[in-house]
């Protein structure tokens, strides 16, 4: 970029000596010194000469002109930021107002780096302005502006995401589901986080289609156990315990000491019919938390059920179940479920002393509530 601004500061120093000739070739010395030393007082030179030179309605359709133009407000939209120059525009319009007058497909190929190198300019003046808009929660405004720097440069992943989150928060989902795909669609930039987000914008739309996304997110990201948890929990929430069943186990591998996780596999073995399997996970939860509610309440009642229903065991069975309904109740006192069983366990001993205690606290229960 240096040595192209050189060439273009000796083609000015080419030219004749009128006076436009000379004040376009004084703007482009003191913008190539800019871009070789930083000095913005280079720049605000270079700006006072270009603006000289751009008088007369010839001056505003010369293509050497606007090029300069371009290069110096792009300059100064990123360089003056916090605006402390006084300007009759804003730096940014008035490098699109020349920018829109580089009408040649010749000259436009021929200065590609001068072209690019506004662009680039002009994305990090939309950045700061963007940024800005955010800090005062002024979404539609960092929005607009975010969408200019991916007009600029579509190939900014962080801007897209950032289109992506705003339309969401500005309520816009179909808008943001888009952006979210385009996000996913490139394989070798895409996040876990890409997929997790599609995945819940359409969870309130099209389930089935929230599912497929978080399975084609796994096959991208086999490892990710983000992306797995939140396939099983939506199977745990339809009740597709079949299907927990056959994954939860890779959870686990990824997270063994998971508590929650362990639960959710005891369950689904549960209401699979895999008894013997839900007691061990059940066990295992109790391991990883003893004073874990849902698994002594689990497993008490899977107890009681094999008291109720098998002929065998019945007093292991019998005992087990009172131990852990027991501990489940004292966990949580409140729990109706626990009463509940408790009197059904008392009723088919003959207990009647517990199931009247028992009963007591049903009673009182149902009258505080």
């Amino acid at each position: 970029m240096r040595t192209r601004f050189l060439f273009m500061m000796l083609l000015c120093c080419s030219g004749g000596l009128l006076s436009a000739q000379s004040l376009t070739k004084e703007a482009m010395n003191n913008f190539a010194l800019y871009t070789n030393k930083g000095e913005f007082s280079d720049l605000e030179k270079a700006r006072k000469s270009i603006d000289e030179a751009y008088k007369t309605r010839k001056d505003s359709f010369s293509y050497k002109n606007n090029l300069i133009r371009s290069l110096v407000y792009s300059s100064l939209a990123f360089a003056d930021s916090t605006r402390r120059l006084s300007y009759k525009k804003d730096p940014i319009n008035e490098t699109l107002f020349s920018l829109n007058r580089l009408k040649s497909p010749k000259l436009n190929d021929e200065h590609k780096p001068e072209l690019d190198y506004v662009k680039t300019q002009l994305a990090k003046a939309w950045l700061i302005k963007a940024n800005k808009a955010i800090t005062v929660y002024n979404y539609p405004e960092a929005y607009k502006a975010y969408l200019s720097v991916d007009s600029l440069n579509s190939e900014l992943f962080f801007v897209k995401h950032n289109l992506a989150l705003l339309s969401e928060k500005m309520g816009n989902i179909s808008r943001a589901i888009n952006y979210y795909e385009q996000l996913v669609e490139d394989r070798k930039r895409s996040l876990p986080d890409y997929y997790l987000a599609l995945s819940n914008l359409y969870e309130s739309r099209n389930s089935n289609k929230s599912l497929e996304v978080l399975q084609e997110g796994r096959r991208v990201f086999p490892g990710n156990k983000d992306l797995l948890f939140k396939e099983i929990n939506i199977y745990a929430d339809n009740g597709a315990y079949n299907m927990v069943e056959n994954i939860v186990l890779d959870a686990l591998k990824l997270d063994p000491d998971n508590s929650e996780l362990n639960y959710l596999a005891g369950f689904s073995y549960d209401m699979t019919g895999k008894k013997a399997k839900a007691e061990e996970y059940y066990k295992r939860v109790i391991s990883l938390e003893y004073n874990n509610y849902e698994g002594n309440y689990s497993l008490g009642l899977l107890y009681l059920n094999w008291y109720l229903n098998s002929a065998n065991n019945k007093e292991v069975n019998l005992n087990l179940a009172k131990k852990y309904l027991t501990l489940a109740g004292e966990i949580n006192p409140n729990s109706v479920n626990v009463l509940k069983s408790l009197a059904i366990l008392y009723n088919s001993t003959g207990d009647m002393i517990e199931l009247e205690k028992v009963n007591n606290k049903l009673k009182q229960f149902i009258l505080i509530n």
